[in-house]
């Protein structure tokens, strides 16, 4: 009963923790902070389910959870075996009152096969932690070593993504350009400062003996995203520029590879990574909720925690004995015995019913995207809709017999709305309407819309372009679209030049890789003297430096004169990229182009 109770308190407590941090602190910029609630949260899992607390639940919640247990552990434990009972003799001979034997269980009970099961998999687990420990052993032992301050960095041609373990920091060379390698290798010595790897090890181990909570994968989740974010504020304290080491991170998010258990420069979470890069710092006020993820876990284990209760009353069992049987041999034939509680409680309650008004669920839309208006459900698809809404919608059509199939969804670079889509309805009676939309990377889809006939008009249906419909479509979808279309359409104008910067990378390949990026701010700072290539002339004009000679320059991804260029001012400006190139007979890198976008770009 016991271990019972703390298997299910501790992991429950995990769950409670992991998901208050997720819904409390995840978006926190206090990494330190973080990283301590989160091992905090595991030891409060496997130690509070130990302690005595105090009893402050209500009377009533008491008097629930004790029937609640009444009936739950006789199906989930075992039946103990009966109490030892003695009759004593006259003669002081005793002699039990029943046997104890019991018959001889068949096979195995599904207490032991779960054991079993358990023991199996998390065997399974650990075994396939060595051999990752062992991999990555013989990964570092096989390769060169080049002594750091702080590490020690293991080149290795077959490494895909660069990644740190405890001291060790293992990439390509050959992979990455000099100022792609500085951001990886400034990256990987906080992993390694900071000892990030025991972090990581220590989630692995949990997840063997806690393999069956899903609260353990999602702890491992938000663990490596907070090391993730603490790594990347640490490198941009340093001074390294924003912009470009988000590049960077893009570029090295396409190499795969790589064991869960070490701490790798851009394996996953790329797009949680990049949006807290570009958050502001949390404001003290968000310390407060700290102090409530605190008290939930108090609360949750003072509430399930094992608390003091007074020992079972002992009742002696009443005899009946003829007035010639000395008083001796009554005493000892009374036989102590515990109070006995049934194992199973009835309870029956009469509940009065609430008088509500009778809805039929399936005219109430689940989704905003869709409306029930007489015989019909009218829905749109708009440039802001979602993958979940389509599994909304589909869910829907099914009740109408209608089959929804999304056979193609693609996003704009910046993941503002979407610019392609294909889908198809199957009627019930036969017969597909397809719908398929293509615009280029920076145009979002027309809305679409449409209507499912139901109960007598069940074998009508449309689809077509939003502006096809005419006064008979609800108006309340006809807005929602329109908003959610110049919504999309104000994204895009406001972030013109990130799209241009996006567009550049695919359009000016044959130049090099995508070098460091500069900013205005950076510019403005160091007018004349900067790495930027770009020099601010006294009147705020814009020139190419002098020592990069005749390279080619680009302004929102078109060839510009060096004329055409002094007429650009800085309060124009918004950022230029380096595209860099090597000389493998000189052996080091060379800018080959300026690539320059404006805030008023078109």
């Amino acid at each position: 009963m016991e271990t019972l109770r703390y298997v299910v308190l501790a992991n429950g407590l995990l769950l409670v923790v992991s998901v208050a941090y997720y819904g409390l602190l995840r978006r926190e910029t206090f990494f330190g902070a973080n990283r301590l609630a989160l091992w905090l949260g595991v030891v409060a899992a496997l130690g509070l389910p130990l302690l005595t607390l105090p009893d402050w639940r209500p009377q009533p919640v008491k008097n629930v959870m004790y029937r609640t247990a009444q009936v739950i552990v006789p199906r989930v434990l075992p039946t103990p075996p009966p109490a030892d009972v003695t009759i004593t003799m006259p003669n002081g001979k005793t002699y039990p009152a029943f046997s104890r034997q019991l018959p001889a269980p068949v096979g195995w009970s599904w207490q032991q096969l779960l054991i079993v099961l358990y023991g199996l998999v998390a065997l399974a687990l650990l075994i396939r932690l060595m051999m990752q420990l062992l991999s990555l052993r013989r990964l570092i032992n096989q390769s060169e070593h080049e002594l750091y301050s702080d590490f020690v960095l293991v080149p290795n041609p077959t490494v895909a993504s660069p990644f740190s373990f405890f001291k060790w920091v293992v990439l390509n060379p050959d992979n990455h350009a000099p100022d792609e390698l500085e951001q990886i290798l400034r990256h990987e010595r906080v992993h390694v400062r900071a000892w990030h790897s025991a972090d990581m090890l220590g989630a692995e181990v949990l997840g063997i003996f806690f393999w069956f909570n899903p609260a353990v994968y999602l702890f491992r989740h938000l663990l490596h995203q907070t090391l993730e974010f603490a790594a990347d504020r640490a490198v941009l304290n340093e001074g390294i520029d924003a912009r470009s080491y988000q590049y960077n991170l893009v570029k090295v998010s396409l190499a795969g590879g790589g064991a869960g258990l070490t701490n790798h420069f851009s394996r996953s979470q790329l797009k949680p990574r990049i949006a807290m890069i570009n958050q502001p710092n949390s404001p003290r006020t968000a310390w407060l909720k700290y102090a409530v993820l605190v008290l939930t876990a108090i609360s949750v284990a003072t509430a399930f925690a094992r608390h003091q209760v007074p020992l079972p009353r002992l009742v002696a069992k009443p005899t009946d004995h003829p007035a010639s049987t000395p008083k001796s041999v009554i005493e000892k034939l009374a036989v102590a015995e515990p109070v006995s509680h049934p194992t199973q409680v009835t309870v029956k309650a009469r509940i009065a019913p609430v008088e509500s008004p009778r809805q039929d669920s399936a005219r109430k839309s689940p989704s905003r995207y869709m409306l029930y208006e007489g015989n019909y459900l009218y829905w749109i698809v708009t440039p802001k809709i979602t993958f979940d809404d389509f599994a909304v919608m589909k869910k829907e059509f099914e009740k109408h017999g209608r089959t929804l199939q999304l056979n193609e969804l693609k996003y704009d670079p910046l993941y503002a709305c979407l610019n392609r889509i294909s889908f198809t309805v199957k009627r019930p009676w036969g017969g597909i309407e397809n719908w398929k939309e293509i615009n280029d990377d920076t145009r979002p889809i027309p809305s679409i819309g449409g209507y499912v006939g139901i109960g007598p008009k069940v074998n009508y249906s449309s689809m077509s372009g939003l502006r096809n419909y005419k006064a008979d479509f609800p108006e309340s979808l006809r807005t929602l679209a329109a908003e959610e279309e110049k919504e999309a359409d104000q994204f895009i104008t406001t972030n013109k030049p990130d799209y241009l910067i996006l567009e550049g990378e695919q359009k000016f390949k044959s130049y090099g890789t995508g070098g460091p990026s500069y900013a205005k701010g950076y510019i403005q700072e160091n007018p004349t003297q900067n790495n930027s290539g770009l020099i601010v002339n006294t009147d705020g004009s814009l020139s190419v430096n002098e020592e990069l000679g005749n390279i080619r320059v680009f302004v929102n991804n078109e060839s510009i004169s060096r004329a055409a260029l002094s007429k650009i001012n800085i309060d124009q400006f918004y950022t230029v990229v380096q595209k860099m190139q090597y000389n493998p007979a000189r052996k080091e890198s060379f800018i080959a182009a300026l690539l320059i976008y404006t805030t008023d770009a078109n």
